[in-house]
């Protein structure tokens, strides 16, 4: 039972930018085949005209991944090639600065030579070389902490939001001279037993929103035996943030869905989502039919959708 202080803080942000809900949307497949396939597809970031898409290509245990690259040429998407940043280490959450000029991600790649346990938040600055990036560069301790950070965006003013591996929460950095300010936590306390993962936040801080794992009201299927991600938003009110609001269905679903992204254009709220053919079962499978699923995009594995960023009910 939420506390009546959460429930007046929720009426608030109510009043100030959360619309009623309207009709449902549906979420799509984003680039079904190319971008969405039947691997691992996560995370995601456009260039600024939405030209260019970067993303994470995963495998299961022992969980390497890879940032990816594609571009919109004549109305499609190319086959997509590994940055050129990456591909030898763990790397993954890319996140391109509003201006274009920076591209953030997080990664297990060596620190001073030294294996690293946790992922650290690197940056790439655009230059006129050849793949269009600088040499990546770990970011100070003062964001990285000592168990690491991931999931990091610049927002208009220079402040990096990021997930800490200290608190699991939201932090945000602010821009100070070369660097930043120390972090401060961003939004309220986490519900007992839960953690953030990822968030989207606007570039001019209007909103976010954020994974969350480990919530009562995450939606599930009956035979759900663990915690799913799932997604909400907070928006701005005043200097600080409202309580998390839970996304609908079908933003939502029984299965995980997360790393959340709007588009440059903010038309479109995507995100992964491990929804599919075998999210809830139906009708048997003959051989042919369960080899066609097992091999196609919607089998379980993750995937990036989209769908209309009016169906999450924030006002801007």
């Amino acid at each position: 039972m939420p506390s009546l202080r959460l429930i007046a803080l929720a009426t608030v942000g109510a009043s100030l930018g959360f619309l009623p809900p309207g009709s449902p949307q549906r979420a799509e497949l984003f680039s079904p085949g190319g971008i969405s396939t039947r691997d691992y597809e996560r995370d995601g970031t456009f260039t600024p005209d939405g030209q260019t898409f970067y993303f994470t290509k995963r495998t299961i245990w022992p969980y390497f991944s890879a940032i990816c690259v594609s571009h919109l040429t004549h109305g499609r998407w190319s086959e997509p090639e590994v940055a050129p940043f990456s591909g030898q280490y763990p790397d993954a959450t890319p996140s391109v600065s509003p201006d274009g000029s920076r591209l953030y991600f997080a990664s297990r790649r060596p620190v001073n030579g030294a294996p690293s346990r946790f992922y650290s938040i690197w940056v790439a600055e655009r230059n006129t070389s050849a793949d269009g990036w600088s040499e990546p560069q770990r970011l100070p301790d003062t964001i990285n902490g000592s168990q690491g950070a991931i999931a990091p965006i610049q927002t208009r003013d220079g402040s990096l939001y990021f997930i800490s591996g200290e608190a699991a929460h939201v932090l945000v950095a602010k821009k100070l001279g070369d660097g930043w300010s120390a972090p401060a936590i961003a939004g309220d306390s986490n519900v007992a037993g839960s953690e953030e993962l990822s968030a989207f936040v606007d570039p001019d801080q209007r909103f976010m929103v954020v994974t969350v794992i480990g919530r009562d009201d995450a939606l599930h299927s009956a035979e759900g035996v663990y915690p799913r991600a799932d997604l909400y938003a907070r928006i701005r009110v005043g200097d600080g943030w409202s309580p998390l609001r839970h996304l609908d269905a079908p933003i939502n679903s029984a299965a995980d869905d997360l790393s959340p992204l709007v588009s440059p254009d903010g038309k479109y709220l995507y995100f992964t989502s491990e929804r599919g053919t075998f999210t809830e079962h139906g009708e048997a499978f003959d051989y042919a039919k369960l080899e066609g699923a097992l091999h196609a995009p919607g089998n379980g594995l993750g995937d990036i959708y989209r769908i209309d960023f009016r169906s999450t009910g924030i006002a801007r």
